[in-house]
């Protein structure tokens, strides 16, 4: 009988350890388009009162660089385009910008229907899910698949 107990114990902690690689190493978006040259690795929403915060972390996903002169816009579920309130950006003269973070300002229902980022000459899938994200007592809620 112990023994039986130690296996299914042991198969339970195994499953579970798989699960948390698997959840931590798959991607936030398994297709993401070539032409954008980055790809997105988490997104964080926070509450404003009836606004909400859309922060977005991207990473370089080739050798081609970012075009700084091309616009840069968040495509929302209803249609309208909104512009970054901030822009950060991480690099080196001999590497070129490796990441990048956007952070959006999201008037009340901007976060309901898809969010798409377009970026150089590609779109990238922020947000897949059509509905509003619950984000708890906090506010606050990190992403780190497309599927929220």
């Amino acid at each position: 009988m112990r023994t039986n107990l130690t296996k299914w114990l042991l198969v339970m902690l195994l499953t579970a350890v798989v699960f948390a690689i698997w959840t931590w190493l798959r991607p936030y978006e398994w297709s993401p388009d070539a032409k954008a040259r980055f790809e997105i690795v988490g997104a964080e929403v926070t509450r404003d009162h009836e606004y909400h915060w859309l922060s977005v972390h991207l990473k370089r996903a080739g050798a081609a660089e970012h075009d700084l002169l091309k616009p840069v816009r968040l495509l929302t579920g209803d249609g309208s385009e909104v512009e970054p309130a901030d822009t950060r950006l991480k690099g080196g003269p001999e590497h070129g910008i490796t990441d990048l973070w956007f952070k959006f300002w999201l008037e009340p229902g901007k976060l309901n229907g898809t969010l798409r980022l377009r970026i150089n000459d590609g779109v990238l899938v922020v947000k897949a899910n059509p509905d509003q994200p619950a984000l708890g007592l906090s506010g606050q809620k990190y992403f780190n698949s497309n599927h929220w």
